[in-house]
């Protein structure tokens, strides 16, 4: 640790400050990370802190005390660190301020894809509280300013993963039901698909790995395992008191087309729900983005999906072009 000569200009671009509500979210005793004190007299950051070292009792009503002064930094080199532990205590996020867009982003993705897989190994009611937490704080995080949906939707993520697929559809699925809502958009509906598409997968998540990875022709009977996950995932939902059928709609439909050529119950057209055909589309874009190297173009996704107007809803594939194209990428 050493000190740093910094003006106030370009103190936030390598340091963030640290409040009394996130210092209280650490060990109470040994912060995993290293503090910096700012020395108002002569504009300078001192080290104050050596991450894992013993804080005494003293010592941590000073830090505190220093804090609420706004005197206590961290570097932004650590941030790795510090996203992880925030990650874990994801509402912090709505209380920090001193946090960039791009590092909140990662934030999220750290905490949802942590959580998905959470409750896909273990799909009880505490993994999935602890699911439905964090997806509240990122609907909260979202109803505040809705143009944060920009940053999310330009950093998806690129490695195949269950989690990760679901993450990816969350986000995508979010960003259309917003658009095709509008005005008529309610916070109750968003957080109830949203739950829905960060979940869709959970019937094939739950069937066995040498299954999903088996490279010969399926059995019928294996056949019939893959095409009842999304009634099986839909029912664990039951079970855990889900009764919304936005919620349960984009587990039942999320591989229903609109000729009548998906599974489980062959819906066509109009029988398709709207969170359902959200769910279908934002899978498949996500699929093809993680399964495919290199990553394609998000431009190359869109003309593919642009051919799919038979399978996928054309009207969502146009806002879900609009939202690329139109209004990421111009």
């Amino acid at each position: 640790m050493t000190n740093k000569n910094l003006s106030l200009e370009n103190l936030d671009e390598e340091f963030y400050q640290v409040t009394p509500e996130i210092l209280e979210s650490f060990p109470r005793f040994r912060l995993p990370l290293n503090l910096y004190i700012f020395k108002e007299n002569v504009a300078q950051l001192e080290p104050y802190y050596r991450a894992e070292q013993r804080l005494t009792k003293e010592k941590r009503e000073e830090l505190f005390e220093l804090s609420e002064e706004g005197l206590i930094f961290v570097a932004r080199a650590d941030h790795h660190i510090y996203a992880k532990h925030i990650s874990k205590q994801l509402d912090l996020v709505l209380v920090d301020k001193n946090l960039k867009p791009s590092e909140i982003i990662e934030i999220f993705q750290i905490a949802l894809t942590r959580r998905i897989h959470e409750f896909y190994e273990q799909p009880v009611k505490p993994t999935f509280e602890k699911l439905v937490s964090d997806i509240s704080v990122l609907i909260e995080y979202l109803w505040e300013d809705q143009y944060r949906l920009k940053g999310l939707i330009k950093n998806l993520l690129t490695t195949y993963s269950l989690p990760n697929m679901a993450y990816n559809a969350g986000i995508i699925g979010i960003a259309l039901f917003y658009d095709v809502q509008g005005k008529n958009l309610t916070k109750k509906h968003l957080t109830q698909i949203a739950l829905g598409l960060f979940t869709y997968d959970l019937g094939l998540a739950r069937l066995p790995k040498i299954l999903l990875e088996k490279k010969q022709n399926l059995t019928p009977e294996e056949q019939n395992k893959i095409n009842n996950h999304p009634l099986n995932g839909a029912k664990i939902l039951r079970k855990l008191d889900i009764t919304e059928a936005v919620t349960l709609q984009c587990h039942l439909e999320h591989h229903e087309y609109m000729d009548g050529s998906g599974y489980p119950r062959k819906l066509s057209g109009a029988d398709i729900s709207l969170s359902g055909a959200i769910s279908a589309l934002a899978h498949t874009f996500s699929e093809i983005l993680t399964q495919n190297d290199p990553t394609p173009p998000t431009r190359e996704i869109l003309n593919k999906l642009s051919g799919m107007k038979n399978k996928y809803n054309p009207n969502l594939i146009s806002s879900l072009s609009k939202i690329f194209i139109h209004d990421l990428m111009k």
